[in-house]
C-alpha cells in the first residue's frame, strides 16, 4: 500500500490548493490598477481644411493635477475645448468616468462633472459677483438647498469674494477676476477641473496667491488638467505632465522630468519648437 503524506492523506492536499484558488480569486480591488478618470483616444481635430490635432491620446486619473504644455499653436487649448465639449472632434474618442462623451455639448458635460475654465477673463464683466455665480447656477437651481451649500464652499475658499458680492467683475482686479472664475467653476462641485492659461498676463505674487488656491480645491478631491505656458508653475502643482507640440504629444511622464529635458524646456519658456 502507498504511504499517507504527512497531514492527512491526498485531500487534504486539494483543500489547500482550493484555499489558495479562492484567496487569488478574492483580491482586493485596490491591487488593481486604477481606471483613468478621463482617457481619449486617438483624438483629430481640425478647423476646416487646417487640421490642428494629431491622433491624441492621454489619460487623466482620478485625484490627480495633470499639466499640458507646449509651445503656442501646440493645440492645448483645442484639446480642452474637446474634450469640454465646446468643439466636436473630426476623429477619435472622449471617455468621462466610463461613458463615451465624445461631441456632447459643454452644457451637459456641466452636470456629469467636467468644467472648464477657457483662458482669459471667463466672467461677466458687467454683472455683479452675486450674479456672476447665479448664472453658474443655474444648471442645478432647481436643488435650492445644494447650490446654497455649494455656495458656502465658495466663500469659505474665496472669503475676497464673499466681500464683493454687490461689486461688478468688470471693476475687480485681474487675479480677482481670475479668483471669480474659479468660484464659478468650484459652484458646480466639478469632478474635472480644466484650466486654461491661470496666469496669463498675471504678476508673479498674483499668480502665487492663485496657485495655493487651485492647489487647495485639488486637495479637496478634484481631478485637475492645467494648461500652463510656464514650466515651474506646472512642476509646483502636477506630479504628472503632458507636452505637446505641433498637434501631437511627444512627452507624457513625471512633471519633475521635463526640468532634465532641454529640449522641452527651452520651447516652453522661449517658444521655440521643432523645425
Amino acid at each position: 500500500m502507498r504511504a499517507e503524506e504527512p497531514g492527512g492523506g491526498g485531500t487534504a492536499g486539494t483543500d489547500q490548493d482550493s484555499t489558495t484558488v479562492t484567496a487569488e480569486m478574492q483580491l482586493p480591488d485596490s491591487t488593481l490598477p486604477p481606471k483613468p478618470l478621463l482617457h481619449t483616444v486617438g483624438l483629430d481635430f481640425s478647423y476646416g481644411q487646417l487640421q490642428v490635432l494629431f491622433g491624441v491620446s492621454i489619460e487623466v486619473y482620478p485625484g490627480e493635477a495633470l499639466a499640458l504644455l507646449g509651445t503656442n499653436g501646440a493645440g492645448k487649448s483645442t484639446l480642452l475645448r474637446a474634450i469640454a465639449g465646446l468643439d466636436a472632434p473630426s476623429a477619435g474618442q472622449v471617455i468621462f468616468d466610463d461613458h463615451d462623451i465624445t461631441g456632447v455639448l459643454a452644457e451637459r458635460m456641466v452636470g456629469r462633472g467636467l468644467v472648464l475654465i477657457p483662458g482669459g477673463r471667463s466672467v461677466f464683466a458687467d454683472m455683479t459677483v452675486d450674479e456672476n455665480l447665479e448664472v453658474q447656477a443655474m444648471t442645478v437651481r432647481k436643488n435650492r438647498a445644494w447650490v446654497r451649500e455649494r455656495r458656502d464652499v465658495v466663500f469659505e475658499t474665496f472669503p475676497r469674494l464673499a466681500e464683493r458680492m454687490s461689486q461688478r467683475a468688470g471693476t475687480l482686479s485681474g487675479g480677482e477676476q481670475q479668483q471669480l472664475a474659479l468660484a464659478k467653476a468650484l459652484i458646480l462641485d466639478p469632478k474635472l477641473l480644466c484650466i486654461d492659461e491661470l496666469s496669463l498676463g498675471l504678476a508673479p505674487v498674483v499668480v502665487g496667491e492663485l496657485l495655493g488656491i487651485v492647489d487647495r480645491i485639488h486637495q479637496s478631491g478634484v481631478t485637475l488638467i492645467l494648461v500652463e505656458q510656464s514650466l515651474n508653475i506646472a512642476v509646483e502643482l502636477c506630479d504628472r505632465a503632458v507636452f505637446m507640440e505641433k498637434g501631437e504629444v511627444r512627452f507624457e511622464g513625471r512633471a519633475a522630468d521635463l526640468l532634465e529635458r532641454d529640449d522641452i524646456a527651452r520651447a516652453v519658456f522661449l517658444g521655440e519648437g521643432t523645425r
